[in-house]
């Protein structure tokens, strides 16, 4: 049988975006000041209980005492105990109604207070597994947007390398005068010379835009700049109207 102290000293686990703990306390009060109400009910009808047997075996004493009296005192003796019998039948009755009563609410009231415990449970699991499906959303779309990133650079280095290899593969200019007409009398090995500085040079100008590429982002717009150029050369936006991000 559910008593005042044992709803006194329940206790919940507390959990996430759970029932407030003040109202818990303020229903549990409610209950333990009911139940305490049903018991001094319930203690009241055991003394009256208690009182009417002390009567009863008071009657039957001076029923005894009486009994040479004759039949009158003998009926009224029975009358006497019918009619304490009945009234400790009622009584019982009575008291059996009442912690019936009582531990029929307290059952109610337990299996409201595990309903409420059920739903704040299934909420909170509800909430987490919202938190971790939106967590799980949101990485995919980072890990989206950085394949995108990953791939806009991508495309804007190899750009910028075939812009590189283009220029490298472009004649130098030479101020008027700076370079003599060669005479056809020179030796064929400096003609051979020649050729192979201009094919290391351009050997060099096919590897140097790997190098350039990878330091791409760390260089600001005037280090782009070729060292020969007087003034920066314009920037042809339109070689960017091919690139295309994923949706």
């Amino acid at each position: 049988m559910l008593t005042p102290q044992d709803v006194h000293s329940v206790q919940f686990e507390k959990s996430f975006r759970g029932y407030r703990i003040e109202d818990v306390d303020r229903f549990l009060d409610r209950v333990e000041e009911q139940l305490k109400a049903s018991a001094g009910e319930v203690d009241r009808l055991q003394q009256q209980i208690e009182q009417l047997q002390g009567e009863n075996q008071r009657l039957s004493k001076e029923t005894e005492d009486y009994r040479a009296d004759g039949e009158i005192m003998k009926s009224a003796l029975i009358n006497a105990q019918r009619i304490g019998e009945n009234v400790i039948r009622e009584a019982n009755q009575k008291a059996e109604e009442i912690i019936h009563k009582a531990n029929l609410r307290s059952d109610d009231i337990i299996r409201d207070a595990n309903d409420l415990l059920q739903k704040a449970t299934d909420r909170a699991d509800e909430i987490v597994r919202e938190a971790s499906d939106q967590r799980m959303l949101e990485e995919r779309e980072y890990e989206r947007v950085r394949l995108e990133v990953t791939r806009f650079k991508a495309d804007v280095l190899n750009l910028y390398r075939s812009h590189v290899e283009s220029l490298s593969r472009l004649p130098e200019y030479a101020p008027d005068g700076a370079a003599e007409p060669v005479q056809a009398g020179e030796d064929g090995a400096a003609l051979a010379g020649a050729e192979d500085a201009g094919a290391n040079e351009a050997a060099g100008g096919a590897a140097e835009p790997a190098a350039q590429g990878e330091d791409f982002w760390n260089k600001d717009e005037a280090e782009l700049t070729a060292p020969d150029q007087k003034q920066p050369a314009e920037v042809d936006y339109s070689a960017f109207q091919g690139v295309q991000f994923s949706k």
